[in-house]
């Protein structure tokens, strides 16, 4: 229900017609009720999507900025500074049996101790490049999904003289 007071301030600001004084068409109050309704959601979705535009442009500028200052690197960047430093530690360590001892039942040991090492490693960041890579192709696809213009499944008009009905 809308009050005497509300329905005297929407004609105040023009929504509703006065008819005399304090006195309304009930169809001009629903009327105009419906249209400052209808008027203050349309706001309320713009004010929305400018707000989403103003957070997307505040986050690409923290980005950059995180990029400036050292604070974000790319994915493969980081990938290859990993890869780079796994590479230096299995060569350093391939050598490590034969500085340790001279003995050759003993260095085989530690060859199979320092390779079940390695290759747990290097399963494990095989597994994390998967998430990795899941992950950036399933934002990708998002990023993708959402640059598709509106209506993309539908039917071109003009592709059948503009009727719809012809598709």
């Amino acid at each position: 229900m809308v009050s005497a007071e509300r329905v005297r301030q929407l004609a105040k600001e023009g929504w509703i017609e006065k008819q005399g004084e304090d006195q309304f068409y009930l169809v001009d109050v629903v009327q105009g009720y419906i249209r400052f309704r209808n008027d203050a959601d349309r706001r309320a979705q713009k004010s929305a999507a400018d707000s989403r535009v103003r957070d997307a442009r505040a986050r690409e500028i923290e980005l950059r900025n995180a990029v400036r200052e050292g604070r974000l690197i790319e994915i493969d960047e980081a990938m290859a500074i990993v890869e780079q430093m796994t590479g230096l530690f299995r060569a350093e360590t391939a050598g490590l049996p034969a500085r340790v001892t001279r003995d050759l039942q003993f260095r085989k040991t530690i060859e199979t101790a320092l390779n079940d090492i390695l290759e747990r490693v290097a399963d494990i960041a095989a597994e994390r490049g998967r998430a990795v890579a899941a992950a950036r192709l399933a934002s990708e696809t998002v990023a993708a999904d959402a640059a598709r213009r509106v209506g993309g499944d539908e039917p071109h008009l003009s592709a059948n003289g503009g009727d719809p009905r012809a598709a």
